[in-house]
């Protein structure tokens, strides 16, 4: 292997566990790949805050999808309101990921007051679940 390949490799293998590197790859809008980002990093509020928004934003496109699926059972306009419903959410898809993305890499701070607001909602449901590996929350043993 060359130096430069070697040195091209070094460099990405040290940009890829970077705190950066881990929101971008969250941030992707490829489904599901905030899902090890979360599993691995969940401690880091900056990363769990940005991979539920790509939980809620993949939500959002799945059930726009269940609802487009919906209306196409619908005779007539079915086929015209579930293409509809498709275009939108892969553009909403696309769009909040592509925000999450440029958000990032300008450094500012993610702040949608729906989003926010379904975020804090799924980080109260997971937290008994993030803190059952704890000793004290067993209780004595003894």
């Amino acid at each position: 292997m060359s130096p430069r390949i070697k040195e091209i490799l070094d460099r990405l293998t040290r940009f890829l566990k970077t705190e950066e590197a881990k929101l971008l790859f969250a941030a992707l809008p490829l489904y599901f790949s905030w899902v090890p980002i979360l599993s691995f990093n969940d401690q880091i509020l900056k990363i769990r805050k940005l991979c539920l928004y790509s939980a809620i934003n993949t939500g959002l496109f799945f059930t726009l999808l269940f609802i487009a699926q919906i209306f196409s059972l619908l005779l007539f306009v079915g086929s015209f309101l579930s293409n509809f419903v498709h275009l939108v959410s892969i553009l909403l898809y696309l769009g909040l990921s592509g925000f999450l993305i440029y958000s990032l890499r300008l450094k500012k701070t993610i702040d949608i007051p729906i989003l926010s607001d379904w975020e804090k909602k799924l980080s109260s449901l997971f937290a008994p679940i993030a803190q059952l590996d704890r000793v004290s929350d067993y209780g004595s043993e003894g």
